[in-house]
């Protein structure tokens, strides 16, 4: 049995945007343990980095003085909105939805890949400024 190998999330600065990078080695592993890892990479890892995002994300919002009612998908549109009427958008880009490299699966608009024995999932997120 390999070593069980930890979920990672790491933040990278690309200019004025964030990309937030989750991945988790698999080397080393029986098809069957491969196989599980995968699975719960797919299913729970994702929601996790999800999280990690929208946490940047509500702490954006409060830098503009808009603090979101809930963590509801609602609520999370409503910040959008008021962000936007003040001349801001923000824009979440997968980084991995339009890459040769050998894609596992899909969650929540967020691919995974596995690449060299390692899954990732990777999501930009930046600021535009329309200056109102």
């Amino acid at each position: 049995m390999a070593k069980k190998e930890l979920v990672t999330i790491e933040i990278r600065e690309e200019g004025n945007n964030k990309v937030f990078i989750m991945s988790q080695s698999i080397k080393g592993m029986s098809l069957y343990e491969r196989s599980k890892v995968i699975n719960r990479f797919l299913e729970r890892e994702t929601k996790v980095l999800e999280q990690a995002i929208e946490n940047y994300l509500r702490s954006v919002f409060i830098s503009y003085g808009i603090v979101p009612r809930d963590g509801s998908d609602d609520a999370l549109q409503e910040a959008f909105y008021k962000l936007h009427t003040k001349g801001k958008d923000i824009v979440i880009i997968d980084r991995y939805c339009d890459t040769d490299e050998r894609i596992i699966g899909e969650r929540n608009q967020m691919t995974v890949i596995l690449e060299e024995d390692i899954l990732s999932a990777a999501i930009e997120v930046g600021e535009i400024d329309y200056g109102r």
